[in-house]
This record gives C-alpha cells, structure tokens and sequence, in this order.
C-alpha cells in the first residue's frame, strides 16, 4: 500500500498551531514562534484551546483532539505545526477522526510526546508525517542554520534530496557494510513503548526505527528496548537507527551499563546506525515519517520527495 503524503506548502499558505500535548510555558515563546513563521511569509491561526490548561494538558483531551480534526477538516489550512510537546499526546488518540484525516491529508509537524500521534496516523491513515521543529522550544529560539535548511526543503519541494547527512554536523557509525532500503519511522523511546499492543502501535516489519530519547536513565532505556525486543517487533526489522539520548546518563555512584552495553546487549544482532543526529538538540535533523530511505556509509538519502505539488 502506498503511504499518502500531504500537498507541498507555499509562501502565504496557512498554517495552523496545535497543543496536542501541555501548554505553553509562556506567551512570549508562543508569539516569538509566530513571529518567525509570520517573517517567512506564512499566515497564522492559532487553535482555540492552545492555552487552556488542565493541569500539564493544554485542556481536556476531547477538545484536543477535535482541535486536531477541525484543522485537518479545515481546507484553508495547508500545514499543522505543533507548540511543543510534554505530555498527553497519547490520551487524545481514541478521540481523533482518521477518516477525516485521511481524505484531508497536510503536512504535520512535531517531536518528543507528540511520537504518539506520528505512529498513529501512520498506522491507521498510512499518511506520511514530519519529525521536525515546534513553536516554543524550536522556532522561538535561533533555529540551527542547517535544521533551518533541510525543514524548510522537505515542506516545500517536491524533489528528492539526495544524502540528508550533508546537513549534519556528525559522522554516523554503521555497524554493517551493505546499503539497507526501508520505510523509516519511530521517534521517542518511551512513547513507542508505551503503545506496544494498542491498536495505535505500526507493523515495523520491513521498516527502519529511528529512535531518541532524554532524561532517562540507563536501566530505563534497556527496560523499554528489551520490552521491544521482547514483543516481538524487532524480528524483521530492517535497522535501527539510534539518534540522540539526551542526559540519559546513570546516576552518580550506583551501578550501571552503559549506553552503547545495552545497544550492543540488546540490538546487537540488528543492523545499527549510530550517532545519527536526531532528538531533544538543536541540530536535531528533520524526518519524514513513512518515506522511503537508503542508508550506507556516511549516506542517507531520500528516495522519494515527502510532499506534492
């Protein structure tokens, strides 16, 4: 089946602010945000319940979802970026409307908590989604030069880009020597964890997983990979590409594995990518989840453009 992949986005299109997630942490990062995309041409609609605050939700999760299906239902909004993530992507998922979704397909764009929405939409829309910058904590600040470059490419044309690493201010590390193709998806850790065995969690058979994560410790992050592994969903994967890991660091004076122990512990009889640059840090490269890659030594590249004309 083919994945279904939203319109490009032009200069004076519309697009719309979402929290799907936890508020903001103020009003001057969430205008600071619009500012930016406001200078680059775009218009703004900001959604209704992106300040309301339901402890650390942005409101009730009814009216975060329907906030979600009203901007896909709505044909004057061309692209869906989300104002940060946090928590509570998760607990809007029942509430959202894929068929809406489906024969409305736009760009949309978020990170961290907001993994929840990505796996959902591919697996009950099969519709390609955007790991890339958000409002507070990306485009309110001086966005990297480079993310800057690469985000603003993959929205906007229809080309293929041809080695995405020459965006990126690291070297990978492959742990095999042969060019590897797939579908990549993925995102937070913990988050993907968290839907194994719901009717929201995508088949990763033939797929790449790219993975990040922040502030978890060591013992934290092998529980949840060996809950992957153990649910069978590693089995036939193409690889796993393993991005940042953000403070997941062991705590001072107490035993502990490291990192790479659990990755080679763990993942160590499927193909790795590593210090792929990707996660909670500034020069965390752009994704499109669903697109078709190749990966070999100090290249990945997209084999197909992630929006149409």
């Amino acid at each position: 089946m083919e994945i279904l992949k939203p319109k490009l986005l032009k200069r004076g299109d519309v697009i719309g602010i979402i929290a799907p997630a936890s508020p903001p942490s103020d009003e001057q990062s969430l205008n600071r945000g619009i500012e930016y995309l406001e200078k680059l041409g775009y218009r703004i609609v900001l959604g209704k319940h992106v300040s309301d605050r339901y402890g650390y939700l942005a409101g009730k999760d009814v009216d975060r979802a329907n906030e979600l299906n009203d901007f896909f239902s709505n044909k004057n909004i061309k692209a869906i970026f989300v104002l940060r993530g946090g928590y509570g992507s998760s607990r809007i998922l029942p509430y959202i409307n894929y068929n809406l979704i489906k024969r409305n397909p736009k760009i949309f764009v978020g990170y961290s908590d907001i993994t929840a929405i990505h796996l959902a939409l591919y697996k009950k829309c099969r519709m390609l989604t955007f790991s890339g910058p958000m409002l507070e904590p990306d485009f309110s600040k001086k966005i990297a030069p480079n993310v800057e470059e690469l985000f603003w490419r993959l929205l906007t044309s229809n080309s293929p880009i041809e080695n995405i690493l020459s965006y990126s201010t690291k070297s990978i590390h492959l742990s095999f020597n042969k060019k590897i193709y797939g579908r990549i998806i993925g995102g937070n850790l913990s988050i993907i964890t968290s839907l194994i065995g719901t009717q929201y969690f995508p088949e990763l058979k033939g797929k790449i997983l790219i993975l990040e994560d922040i502030d978890e410790r060591p013992y934290r992050i092998d529980r949840m990979l060996t809950q992957l592994k153990l649910s069978g969903n590693l089995k036939r994967i193409k690889c796993i590409v393993l991005g940042d890991f953000s403070s997941c660091i062991e705590k001072k004076n107490v035993p502990s594995l490291k990192l790479d122990e659990i990755f080679k512990d763990i993942l160590g009889d499927i193909p790795l990518v590593k210090n792929f640059e990707f996660g909670h840090i500034r020069t965390s490269l752009p994704i499109p989840y669903g697109i078709k890659v190749e990966i070999s030594e100090n290249f990945l590249r997209f084999l197909e453009p992630a929006v149409v004309s």
